[in-house]
């Protein structure tokens, strides 16, 4: 099957069919950042509920990404921030069989167009400095180092700046 020549196709999360993907999403998601899963149960308490009340709000996006019909992938953004005219973004994942195929960078616009249609300049996103990949990612498209994030130490803050 050829993955890299494909495009995604981004769809509301279908909470009450596909719950399962995005806990497995998060689990996953945690590991890479943080090596392990300690503290991952604490930090998922509510997720479900989460979900279901922000995505009946026009300023949060909750998506799953599609790819022949399979869920390849996760968004979860929101329209606002700690900075004023930002976004905030809270999840970018992407199965481990589609990495590093070109998705990443598509997922990147899909965000960045909805979140400029929303009025933002930017985002702003959260990431572990242990997930070199992820930091690679974001350095090769544009993210900047913004300051240490003073509720998780092992984060900081990074943004972008949309053109």
């Amino acid at each position: 099957m050829s993955w890299r020549l494909s495009l995604l196709c981004f769809l509301p999360i279908n909470i009450d069919n596909d719950f399962s993907k995005c806990h497995a999403f998060r689990e996953d998601s945690f590991r890479c950042s943080f090596g392990s899963l300690d503290g991952f149960t604490t930090s998922i308490e509510g997720y479900e509920q989460k979900i279901r009340k922000r995505m009946r709000e026009p300023q949060w996006f909750y998506l799953h990404l599609w790819k022949d019909g399979e869920i390849v992938g996760q968004l979860e953004f929101k329209t606002f921030s700690f900075k004023p005219d930002f976004g905030y973004v809270h999840l970018v994942y992407l199965c481990e069989q589609v990495r590093g195929l070109g998705f990443a960078e598509q997922a990147q616009a899909y965000l960045e167009n909805r979140l400029m249609e929303q009025g933002c300049k930017g985002a702003i996103l959260s990431v572990s400095r242990e997930n070199g990949r992820a930091l690679s990612h974001y350095e090769k498209s544009g993210w900047t180092f913004l300051k240490p994030n003073p509720k998780h130490p092992q984060t900081d803050f990074w943004q972008k700046t949309f053109v």
